[in-house]
C-alpha cells in the first residue's frame, strides 16, 4: 500500500484535478472539490460526473494532480471504483452537506492511490516516489 504523509492527504481535500481515459485512450480531465480521505481510500462525491463515470467502468486508472503544485509537486495514480450505497457513499453525503449544501451526491468514486511521482522542476521530474507494487 502507498503511504500518504498527511500533507499529502491534506492536499487531496481541496481541488484537484481527475484524469480518466476511455477504453480507446480518450482523455477526460475535471476539477473536482468535495474530496475526503476514508482510511487510505480518497472518496470523491459524485454530484455532476457524466464523462467521467464513463471512462472509469471501461478504465479504471485514474491520475490526480493539483493546481498548486508549487507547494504540492505530486502526481497520484490509482484504480477508481464507483459507489451508490454503503460506507463511502454515505461519506461522500455527508460531506456534501459541508462542503456544498443543497446538492445531493449520486455517488462517489473510490479511489486507491497506487503511486506517486514527483512533477518538481528539475532532474526530479517524474520519478517514482511511492509504489505499492
Amino acid at each position: 500500500m502507498v503511504k500518504l504523509t498527511e500533507e499529502m492527504k491534506s492536499a487531496l481535500t481541496g481541488l484537484l484535478f481527475l484524469a480518466t481515459s476511455s477504453k480507446d485512450g480518450i482523455p477526460n480531465v475535471a476539477p473536482m472539490g468535495a474530496n475526503q480521505f476514508v482510511g487510505d481510500k480518497l472518496v470523491i462525491s459524485d454530484n455532476f460526473m457524466k464523462k467521467t463515470l464513463e471512462n472509469v467502468k471501461e478504465n479504471p486508472v485514474v491520475a490526480i494532480n493539483l493546481l498548486n503544485c508549487r507547494e504540492h509537486p505530486y502526481q497520484y495514480k490509482g484504480k477508481a471504483e464507483i459507489v451508490t450505497s454503503g460506507e463511502y457513499f454515505e461519506k461522500a453525503k455527508e460531506l456534501n452537506a459541508v462542503k456544498i449544501p443543497g446538492i445531493n451526491a449520486k455517488g462517489a468514486l473510490v479511489i486507491t492511490i497506487t503511486s506517486i511521482y514527483s512533477i518538481k522542476p528539475g532532474a526530479e521530474a517524474g520519478n517514482l516516489i511511492e509504489t505499492d507494487d
